[in-house]
């Protein structure tokens, strides 16, 4: 019974993954994306369950699901939403992105079908500590330089945000009552 179970749950997870991706590109609002996006995150989780990689997937749940979902959505809530003539510019474009999305998922579904898994299997609950060695030993530095990229583009979020409230509003300029929050 098993045998069939795990076979339909991935198959499951599959088109839930594919269509929260889609929801993520084609939904008209972006807070529609996020969470489209967590729902993708969510049923990612689950196929680490599927792998046996419990610990993954709760890592998952935290960081991707929870965290960066969440952060998302602040993002989009203390942004300023103006309207701007190019804003609809990538959506027009959608038959090249598609066509684009097949030529690349071709050959990563035929070395997929060829892929021969030789790994050795662990028993359920047991992948902290392969998981751990692997993450501070053999990918230490992998590790370190995504977090020195990560800390660069936060400082670089940081500028371009703190410019384009300089050059919008110039240093000695009234405040505008119509302007939602405090000036800085």
């Amino acid at each position: 019974m098993l045998q069939l179970i795990e076979p339909f749950m991935f198959g499951l997870l599959t088109v839930s993954i594919l269509g929260a991706g889609l929801a993520v590109v084609l939904a008209p609002r972006i807070t529609t994306s996020a969470l489209a996006m967590a729902f993708a995150f969510l049923n990612v989780a689950g196929m680490f369950v599927l792998l046996g990689a419990e610990t993954v997937a709760a890592f998952q749940v935290l960081i991707y699901v929870g965290a960066i979902t969440v952060l998302i959505l602040y993002g989009v809530m203390f942004t300023p939403q103006q309207p701007r003539a190019y804003g609809l510019f990538f959506q027009g474009q959608t038959p090249w992105g598609a066509l684009l999305a097949a030529l690349v998922a071709l050959p990563v579904v035929i070395v997929a079908f060829t892929f021969v898994d030789a790994g050795v299997a662990l028993e359920p609950g047991n992948d902290l500590r392969p998981l751990g060695t692997s993450v501070f030993r053999d990918f230490a530095f992998p590790f370190e330089v995504a977090s020195l990229l990560l800390l660069a583009a936060m400082i670089g979020a940081i500028a371009l945000v703190r410019r384009e409230r300089e050059i919008e509003e110039p240093p000695g300029a009234p405040h505008d009552p119509q302007r939602r929050g405090p000036r800085r």
